[in-house]
């Protein structure tokens, strides 16, 4: 994943846990439209480095934060995680996750 995907990502998740709309979040820094927010968010872009400071101060985190993307993957990398963590495990531990995981399926 690019890392403006990832840095988009993990801006709308800081948004969304401020309580903020991605047009609130533009006032705040002083972006003319929300479609500035839109753009970082998707992807598209990364933040001018006058506006990263103003978007630490918004969303009440350290410029560290921003960047502090690890847990965000791709379907193809939980996959690969998950399966080299499950090689670890004995039978009897695959056949009880593998009853929850049908378990779960049936409650979707």
């Amino acid at each position: 994943m690019k890392l403006t995907v990832k840095f988009g990502k993990r801006l709308k998740e800081l948004r969304k846990k401020a309580g903020l709309s991605q047009q609130q979040l533009a006032e705040l820094v002083g972006m003319e439209s929300l479609n500035n927010i839109s753009k970082l968010e998707t992807g598209e872009q990364l933040p001018k480095k006058e506006n990263l400071e103003k978007l630490c101060v918004a969303l009440n985190v350290e410029a560290k934060d921003l960047f502090d993307f690890g847990h965000i993957k791709t379907k193809e990398e939980l996959l690969s995680d998950i399966i080299n963590n499950l090689e670890k495990f004995s039978l009897k531990d695959l056949q009880y996750f593998k009853k929850t995981i049908d378990a779960y399926i049936e409650t979707k």
